[in-house]
């Protein structure tokens, strides 16, 4: 494995209408790492840029895991509500939560403008 690399930005944003952990309402999502293959990844499990219309949600759901896990979001645009653990968070630009592995969360966009989040997920990845 190399000691670097540069991936070259994707351009679009895939519409999915189905909703995400049973949420609500569709959802644009790019994955950053796409071409990553899994054999040059260590820890980090996957990159979106994800946008989330007015009214949109991803659905409270469990991490469960008997792996460390970590799934990032970090808000960069638009505002709502990040659930934790059963607890409400409001959610803006520059705001980050963090669900670990047997966590539960979820996010829905209470705003009038889309809401765009940067999510990572890590874990040690099993070669």
């Amino acid at each position: 494995m190399k000691t670097t690399r540069f991936i070259r930005g994707q351009e679009n944003y895939i519409l999915l209408e189905q909703p995400c952990h049973d949420g609500i309402g569709p959802w644009k999502m790019k994955s950053v790492i796409e071409d990553v293959e899994m054999k040059d990844q260590v820890f980090i499990k996957f990159i979106h840029d994800d946008i989330i219309p007015p009214g949109s949600s991803f659905g409270y759901h469990q991490h469960k895991s008997d792996l460390p896990e970590e799934e990032w979001y970090y808000c960069l645009e638009g505002e709502g509500i990040m659930t934790l653990d059963g607890e409400d968070h409001d959610m803006k630009p520059g705001d980050i939560s963090v669900c670990y592995a047997n966590g539960f969360h979820g996010i829905r966009n209470t705003g009038n403008k889309n809401m765009r989040i940067l999510v990572i997920c890590a874990t040690p990845i099993a070669k």
